[in-house]
């Protein structure tokens, strides 16, 4: 995200990250310190708009900025619910994952998920119990109740991650074309592509021989886009952007998104169209609630206001500003 600004921005960015402080606070500073981006302004205006709100919804807010015509332009689209979930522990995971919380280098990260590489790597043991155990809590099935889609990565550990989290209702009657939610599988949510077997995924046939309720059609018969060169941040980053673009073009509303923790990460935090708002419940305890910019651990879900927005011809002056979407996470709580 810092590598999308100018040095004062950059500043701004990084304190941020450190604290767990409202995002209001944030794009106050972004504001202040880089006043005349378009880029900038439109985030800022956005964001303090979303965060003044008393209660979180799906409700599309007015954006009430007079002091620039940019923010003026600003105009919400559409909004869903969106539940991203990251998949259980895979068979790469574990030693790389524990000198991460470490704070190894990411060198070191990379060499250790080498070492343990596997090609389209699956959920251990443990990856399938921390997900059948996420499908059975109380407060997750109440949150999966009213869910009208399932959107997966094309790597198996989220493909499986999705059916225990969340399994089919009739397994011996169903098939991809009448179950509901629809579970549809989308190339560009695959984990940071390249270099590690774990990335890549097999063939469409054999996808669907063993997840025969999903929906593949939209994917390559082959992997053509795996290479024994690791993806970039940005190419990754602006991958994930165009997936949630097309989330926002579907019909559905209420929507599952199960994937992977760099491919989140790198969406989140580093692509400068998509802005994070914390619009979690302000009554908790401050001290003790969690970073929205903090990588997601195994099979662990959040639930986000997924709103996008286009800033008008009169604030097109950057190509970065012309559509973006704002992720707002809100609590997840026993809503009636």
């Amino acid at each position: 995200m810092a590598a999308a600004f100018s040095a004062p921005v950059a500043s701004a960015v990084t304190a941020y990250q450190a604290s767990s402080r409202s995002s209001r606070l944030f794009f106050s500073a972004l504001s202040m310190v880089s006043p005349t981006s378009p880029t900038a302004a439109a985030r800022a205006a956005v964001a303090a708009s979303i965060s003044n709100r008393q209660n979180p919804s799906m409700s599309l807010p007015d954006v009430h900025d007079n002091d620039t015509n940019i923010a003026l332009a600003i105009k919400p689209l559409k909004a869903k619910r969106v539940l991203f979930l990251r998949h259980g522990q895979a068979v790469h995971n574990p030693r790389a994952e524990a000198a991460r919380e470490s704070g190894c280098s990411f060198e070191t990260f990379l060499r250790l998920m080498e070492e343990d590489d596997a090609l389209d790597a699956d959920l251990t043991d443990l990856g399938q119990k921390q997900a059948i155990d996420a499908g059975q809590q109380a407060h997750v099935r109440h949150a999966f109740r009213d869910i009208q889609m399932i959107v997966s990565s094309p790597l198996s550990r989220a493909l499986r991650t999705a059916d225990l989290v969340h399994p089919p209702s009739d397994l011996s009657l169903s098939s991809s074309a009448t179950l509901s939610p629809r579970r549809v599988c989308i190339e560009q949510f695959r984990e940071i592509n390249g270099k590690l077997l774990n990335g890549q995924r097999l063939p469409r046939t054999t996808l669907e021989s063993e997840f025969p309720r999903w929906d593949f059609s939209q994917i390559p018969a082959i992997d053509e886009s795996w290479t024994e060169e690791l993806e970039s941040r940005d190419v990754c980053s602006e991958r994930g952007y165009k997936g949630l673009m097309w989330i926002m073009q579907q019909n559905e509303e209420r929507i599952l998104l199960v994937c992977h923790g760099g491919l989140l990460n790198l969406t989140m935090n580093n692509n400068p169209k998509v802005v994070l708002v914390d619009g979690r419940n302000a009554q908790r305890d401050e001290e003790k609630m969690r970073c929205i910019t903090t990588r997601f651990g195994n099979c662990e879900l959040r639930e986000f206001i997924m709103t996008m927005w286009d800033c008008g011809q009169e604030a097109n002056t950057n190509s970065n500003v012309a559509e973006f979407i704002t992720l707002e996470e809100v609590s997840m709580e026993m809503r009636h």
